[in-house]
């Protein structure tokens, strides 16, 4: 019996315009292409290839990406993301210090020949919905708390314009009619399966309504996750260790590009600790060990997440007693 062998790669470096695709033809020969980041060029290009024969790994650019990794899925071609970081460090192990679109391909094309990374699992159309409305959400919160902080400033000025500041008034009441009516579409979006699991992250005491909509649609309800050490890996908030010979030291948490759902994690930290039983005999015990009240905190949010993922994976809301009734799974 033959045995199957592996789809070609095609690496894809992705640019606001334009798409860089590097590939072996049939003949085993590199070739370089450039196609147009719009949907008629993705298209075409994909008709003269078979999903049977090559799949696809792109780099990760936010909305530039979307485009051609939806429209890859939909024609069923196998499809990875990977962190623009992964290929920095790889053509430093590579030691290649060239840098254009056509090398930056090859090099992702190279990283997916070595790694085969995972296929990329899709959003819901409902958590894709609900992903843009909390990214605007998210906007508009920053708008309006940029502007209080320019409109508090004005005011100290001896000589005040009533006009800049009726001006700077008006926005900031548009900025809170905006706010409310994308808080009224969230639930809209919601389906009972959703939810279900936000109930469930939310019986845990420190997450409230905002951190758990923004862990939902981030994580797709942690389906994407088989355990709690990937999720928290995710997020940035792993220690990191380093030992060489008789030197070992933490030198911090492994960062992320999730900065914006850290900072919901540490501000949940703040009531966690307080009012969470688990959470504060971690940050009480951190302490009394001489740590900084700062890495006790992030610890804590480390704590919270592995509890997330527990409740969410058991299907059982949190309880004071939770170790005795069910695993967290790591």
């Amino acid at each position: 019996m033959m045995t199957k062998l592996p789809k070609k790669v095609i690496g894809v470096d992705v640019g606001a315009k334009i798409l860089t695709m590097s590939f072996q033809d049939s003949n085993n020969q590199d070739q370089v292409c450039n196609i147009e980041n719009n949907q008629r060029s993705i298209l075409s290009f994909l008709k003269k290839i078979s999903s049977d024969d090559y799949c696809l790994v792109i780099e990760a650019t936010g909305n530039y990406s979307s485009r051609i990794l939806h429209l890859s899925l939909g024609k069923r071609f196998e499809t990875s993301l990977i962190n623009c970081m992964s290929v920095k460090h790889f053509a430093r192990m590579k030691n290649i210090i060239a840098k254009t679109d056509a090398e930056d391909a090859k090099l992702i094309r190279l990283y997916g020949e070595m790694f085969r990374p995972e296929n990329y699992i899709p959003k819901s159309t409902e958590i894709e919905y609900l992903d843009q409305e909390i990214k605007l959400l998210n906007d508009l919160e920053e708008e309006k708390r940029r502007y209080a902080v320019k409109l508090k400033a004005l005011r100290f000025n001896p000589y005040l314009n009533p006009n800049t500041e009726k001006h700077y008034e008006r926005r900031l009441k548009q900025l809170e009619k905006e706010i409310k009516e994308v808080e009224l579409r969230l639930p809209q979006l919601q389906d009972e399966e959703f939810k279900e699991v936000k109930d469930l992250i939310q019986s845990v005491s420190g997450i409230g309504e905002k951190t758990s909509l923004q862990l939902m649609t981030a994580t797709s309800g942690f389906k994407n996750f088989d355990s709690a050490k990937s999720l928290v890996k995710y997020f940035g908030l792993a220690p990191r260790i380093y030992q060489s010979g008789k030197k070992s030291y933490s030198p911090g948490k492994c960062r992320t590009s999730k900065t914006h759902i850290r900072s919901l994690l540490y501000v949940c930290s703040w009531t966690a600790m307080k009012h969470n039983v688990h959470c504060k005999e971690l940050y009480l015990r951190l302490l009394a060990k001489g740590k900084p009240k700062k890495l006790a905190l992030i610890a804590v949010c480390n704590k919270l997440l592995r509890i997330c993922f527990g409740v969410v994976k058991n299907r059982i809301k949190y309880q004071q007693d939770y170790q005795k009734n069910f695993k967290i799974l790591t």
